[in-house]
């Protein structure tokens, strides 16, 4: 599992501080994936306790450049998950116009940002099953919110959650042809979980092509392996 957060802090109620972050388990292919990012973008500081790796972005002038990256390039992405989106927006309004601590407050008090309204948009599935961008990105969240489990019986599963944003899994559901129905396991907690054999290998050929950095590659190319082995006489077959 892992989290991304965007985050406005602030330091003994008088400054302001803008942080992203990534934590991941400290698995040694998480660590090489974080570090790969933060080599690659050339910002941020990577942070090894015993139980997790942190990529974290803590300078103002690198958390507005990623910022920037992101409305600029992932727009379409963010409209996924408003929650996601307003906090970036409020990050980028909170640098932009370097707002202090006392207006922080008084904008959280008065629905911040209200100019800017954010609803839950209607989501075409269809402009994302066929959108690469959106293809790399699933790659990273099943990284973080997927599992690929055999089960006691032998049997494979697939399952990914997400809290709030439902919309995302009816994409993944229809992306890989699921039959399964999502699920809500907790209050607006959601997942949807598949031991459908075609649909695992509409899975498998997915992730063959967009594939995994971080340690869930492991369970991943086990899960595979299994599936090919169980059903070798009929893999191939199956469309």
């Amino acid at each position: 599992m892992g989290d991304g957060s965007f985050q406005i802090n602030h330091w003994k109620k008088k400054y302001l501080q803008y942080r992203v972050v990534i934590k991941l388990k400290n698995y040694k292919d998480n660590i090489n994936m974080l570090r790969e990012l933060r080599n690659n973008y050339g910002i941020g500081t990577i942070n090894i306790s015993s139980k997790f790796v942190v990529w974290a972005i803590n300078d103002k002038k690198q958390v507005k450049w990623f910022i920037k990256l992101i409305l600029n390039n992932s727009e379409k992405l963010l409209s996924l998950s408003p929650r996601t989106k307003l906090k970036v927006m409020k990050m980028e309004y909170g640098l932009n116009n370097n707002i202090s601590y006392n207006e922080f407050i008084y904008l959280n008090r008065n629905n911040w940002l209200n100019s800017i309204v954010i609803e839950k948009e209607d989501i075409n599935i269809d402009n994302y099953i066929e959108d690469e961008e959106f293809f790399w990105w699933l790659a990273g969240f099943t990284e973080a919110e997927g599992c690929f489990c055999i089960r006691k019986n032998g049997n494979q599963s697939f399952s990914i959650g997400q809290k709030i944003d439902y919309e995302i899994l009816e994409i993944i559901k229809k992306l890989f042809d699921l039959p399964n129905t999502i699920r809500e396991q907790s209050e607006k907690f959601y997942v949807i979980e598949t031991y459908n054999l075609k649909s695992c290998i509409a899975i498998i050929k997915f992730f063959d092509k967009y594939k995994l950095r971080g340690n869930k590659s492991y369970t991943y190319e086990y899960f595979k392996s299994h599936v090919k082995y169980k059903y070798k006489n009929k893999y191939n077959d199956v469309v």
